[in-house]
């Protein structure tokens, strides 16, 4: 990796080197990945767009290709593309990616369950029961908190292996 910030013991390496070297996710410079940065909205339109092997390069932003294919899908409503992503909203985003999958998991064991929002819990209970999100660590979903580009990393490589395995 050319990234001065990950390092082969933390807890996101093989995670970041998959999503690196599988194209979905790219530094944001030649010599950092920021795992511990905000994701936003419009990096992960960009990232599915490439998934879904779509053009991403053109448009007044950087983005605007991505964007407009999320909403011609959609995925999103394209809204505040440069807000910080939530675990929630990452989850629902996915979940309206990969065509609304059954929910299948309490998450009665979570002790913050209850924070999840209405329109995400759903799409929450899918990625807890596809093993997309595993919690915390602490026993927490922490679903209105911001998902780091770490942690995107993690969820997007489980995601692409669920989706190869399927």
């Amino acid at each position: 990796l050319p990234f001065v910030d990950v390092a082969a013991d933390d807890w996101f390496y093989h995670d970041v080197v998959a999503a690196y070297h599988g194209g979905l996710l790219n530094g944001t410079d030649a010599v950092h990945f920021s795992p511990d940065g905000a994701m936003t909205r419009a990096m992960l339109f960009t990232v599915l767009a490439r998934m879904d092997g779509q053009k991403t390069e053109g448009g007044k932003t950087w983005y605007s290709a991505a964007l407009q294919w999320v909403v011609s899908e959609g995925i999103s409503d394209g809204s505040n593309p440069n807000g910080k992503l939530t675990r929630e909203q990452l989850a629902t985003i996915l979940h309206r990616y990969a065509g609304h999958p059954k929910a299948g998991e309490d998450l009665a064991a979570f002790s913050d369950a209850g924070e999840v929002s209405g329109y995400a819990e759903e799409a929450v209970k899918w990625a807890v029961g596809a093993g997309l999100i595993t919690g915390m660590g602490d026993g927490t979903l922490r679903p209105q908190g911001g998902a780091t580009r770490a942690q995107v990393a993690a969820i997007l490589v489980r995601f692409q292996e669920n989706r190869e395995g399927n």
